[in-house]
């Protein structure tokens, strides 16, 4: 199991961001936020700036987000659109696939191999996955179980609707390690959650020693809403689940009956991280989603996590007093286990255990 002091040491934090983060394959965003040619969405994940860009071929690619003059970023974080990727700086300007086009008074310059570097990237249940190492294995494989669990769900034909940001001051496995156990239902949401899918029913999905985990929680009667607004395809003990679960190291998702959501975490340092909520529905039912339905469930869910962040804060705290040596699971933490065991061997490797 991990450590205390794996929570908030800057240096371990280094080896894991290089490690494990940089390493792994790590969510970007979907890809219905990148629908059209000349739409864009960056991001800074594990200290690497990228840009996932939509060519006029309509064909995707994940590109460094730094300029190849002097090193600006060109465009700012989120959604954007526009024919060029262009450098505010010195307006130096890239085409979508990171070829340069070219940059003012450049004539005595050599620029003829000059392009943005380019990030190898993959598409898994509409999620665009970049690893920033370029030698992850590749997780169809490793997420096959994964895949065949969410099948209900039809993630590969959700789409985004709706979205909040939260910023955070505890380290990112803290946050992880919340949304994988669902024992915290009795504390943390006695009131809110508890009542509705107790924590008692979890049903953890078997994962072998693949990087993921999963499980269900039952939802009582009547709570699942009527057949037809349940995301399609989906038969009635589906319709009950609460459906939580990871895609190690960063990925953290979650659906009901009739409707989706992910949480994209985006470590900045050892206890800071931004956390953006994104909810999802059937493509089918978009027009059911109005502005005042998104409205309310992005309250619903904040209000969920508002709980969530008063108690990953609290955990920071405690553990950084150096007042606990060793973490005690129960049963339904057996998730976090897994979790612990997965980042301890994929930041060790075994010639450079003495580094840690």
């Amino acid at each position: 199991m991990l450590q205390p002091d794996d929570y908030f040491d800057p240096a371990r934090y280094e080896v894991e961001a290089e490690r494990v983060l940089r390493a792994s394959w790590l969510p970007v965003c979907r890809v219905d936020q990148v629908p059209d040619p000349g739409d864009r969405f960056a991001v800074v994940l594990a200290g690497r700036p990228i840009v996932v860009s939509r060519g006029k071929d309509g064909g995707l690619r994940v590109l460094g987000n730094v300029c190849q003059h002097r090193g600006s970023l060109i465009v700012e974080d989120g959604p954007s659109n526009g024919s060029s990727l262009v450098c505010p700086y010195h307006r130096w300007a890239y085409r979508p696939d990171g070829s340069l086009i070219g940059g003012p008074l450049t004539e005595d310059l050599d620029l003829a191999h000059v392009c943005l570097p380019r990030i190898r990237h993959v598409v898994w249940e509409g999620f665009v996955l970049a690893n920033l190492s370029g030698d992850a294995p590749d997780p169809s494989g490793q997420l096959a179980g994964l895949t065949d669990h969410l099948a209900p769900w039809s993630w590969s034909e959700l789409v985004t609707v709706g979205s909040r940001t939260f910023q955070s001051d505890w380290n990112w496995k803290v946050m992880v390690e919340n949304w994988i156990e669902c024992y915290h239902h009795l504390g943390s949401h006695r009131t809110t959650v508890e009542p509705y899918q107790p924590a008692r029913t979890t049903k953890i999905v078997p994962n072998g020693t693949a990087p993921w985990v999963a499980m269900t929680v039952d939802t009582v009667a009547g709570l699942e809403g009527a057949p037809d607004t349940w995301i399609p395809g989906m038969s009635p003990e589906q319709s009950r689940d609460l459906s939580v679960w990871s895609a190690f190291p960063l990925l953290l998702g979650g659906s009901n009956s009739r409707y989706a959501f992910w949480l994209h975490v985006v470590p900045i340092d050892v206890d800071r991280h931004d956390v953006t909520w994104y909810l999802l529905a059937h493509a089918s039912q978009r027009s059911d989603f109005t502005s005042e339905r998104v409205d309310r469930e992005l309250d619903m869910l904040a209000t969920v996590h508002a709980e969530d962040m008063a108690a990953c804060r609290s955990v920071q705290r405690g553990i950084e007093s150096r007042m606990i040596q060793e973490f005690r699971l129960t049963a339904l933490e057996a998730t976090i286990a897994t979790f612990h065991q997965w980042v301890s061997t994929t930041r060790e490797r075994p010639d450079e255990r003495g580094d840690l």
